[in-house]
């Protein structure tokens, strides 16, 4: 009894922080002005409040960048996006903002929209050959609520889905440095929306359903996508391809790489793309790491997990900040993930 009443108010905690923030767009819109040199962006009523679907595409809202989704990611409000946290939870209300303003289909909980609940287990912080880094936390009946984020274009065949991800979590703060992420993995993250912008666009119905999911906690184990497949909001059999991006926007320019557990159909689709975009995309070994592609693989999906050759460069550093990023490799690996996506939906 006493652990579900730390759970609850925990809970309600964690709804303060999100309620106020989704109520007073101009904060962030102001934010966004001030920071990108673009003009306020008109945030929605949040769709983790609604399960009401947004059919409107905001048209400024088509016409940003990746770029400006990292900026906006790594802006000072975000403090380092730690999953559970209150940067978190403002970096999940400008996420969805973005589904909504783009007209998805909310794919999160029947009954919450867009957003998928979960919870996370206390870590503690560490640091291993210089990179920060969590590990488990003792009284792990305390939880912490964190969500996912998915949204999704129909196809013509809803019920087949090919899934693009991101995690959008990152470290947070620690001993008074804030931890960026703007490789791991704002990076991934303005991929992916940039892929969904470029469709959006082109309007053209996909064969089967699109669906964007934002993974929290992947920095914590994987524990966001992990609980999406331990209790998906739709059938899992649905997912024919899973293509996760992170850490794409450092090292040389075309030279990525792929983690897999073998060349399956999202493996092949990558291959193609790259190779009609004179880039490189192999399949290279973890070495001990890994991505949320893995909990996908484990399920028997067909997954991987696009990245750069160098993405442990400065990686889990407060140096992992705009000025590492290349536009011109996150531009190259949103047209690899874009020509894939084609590959696989169209």
């Amino acid at each position: 009894m006493q652990t579900r009443r730390v759970f609850l108010k925990t809970l309600l905690g964690f709804a303060a922080i999100i309620i106020p923030w989704s109520v007073l767009p101009t904060r962030l819109g102001e934010a966004m002005k001030t920071g990108l040199g673009h003009p306020s962006v008109k945030l929605l009523l949040p769709p983790s409040l609604t399960s009401k679907q947004n059919n409107a595409i905001n048209e400024e809202s088509l016409s940003r960048t990746a770029m400006d989704d990292i900026f906006a990611l790594t802006s000072s409000e975000m403090q380092g996006r730690k999953a559970g946290s209150v940067g978190e939870a403002k970096a999940a209300e400008y996420l969805a903002s973005q589904l909504s303003m783009l007209g998805l289909k909310p794919m999160g909980d029947q009954e919450t929209g867009f957003t998928q609940a979960f919870t996370i287990s206390p870590v503690i912080e560490t640091r291993i050959n210089g990179r920060l880094t969590f590990r488990p936390g003792e009284n792990r009946n305390l939880r912490t609520p964190s969500a996912n984020l998915l949204g999704g274009l129909l196809g013509e065949n809803p019920a087949e889905i090919v899934l693009i991800s991101a995690h959008y979590d990152h470290l947070g703060v620690f001993e008074g440095q804030v931890y960026p992420g703007a490789n791991d993995n704002a990076s991934g993250v303005g991929c992916v929306l940039d892929v969904m912008r470029r469709i959006l666009r082109e309007g053209k119905t996909p064969k089967r359903t699109i669906v964007l999911a934002f993974w929290s906690a992947e920095e914590m184990g994987f524990v966001g996508s992990e609980a999406f497949v331990h209790a998906s909001s739709f059938p899992l059999h649905q997912i024919q391809a899973v293509l996760n991006v992170d850490t794409v926007g450092n090292g040389m320019i075309g030279d990525f790489a792929l983690w897999s557990n073998g060349e399956n159909i999202a493996v092949k689709a990558i291959y193609k793309a790259a190779s009609e975009c004179g880039a490189s995309a192999v399949l290279t070994p973890t070495g001990g790491h890994n991505s949320d592609s893995v909990s996908f693989i484990s399920a028997g999906i067909p997954a991987l997990t696009l990245m750069t050759h160098d993405w442990l460069y400065k990686n889990h550093t407060p140096e992992d900040t705009t000025a590492l990023v290349k536009p011109e490799q996150i531009h190259l690996a949103s047209e690899i993930i874009y020509r894939a996506v084609h590959i696989l939906a169209f």
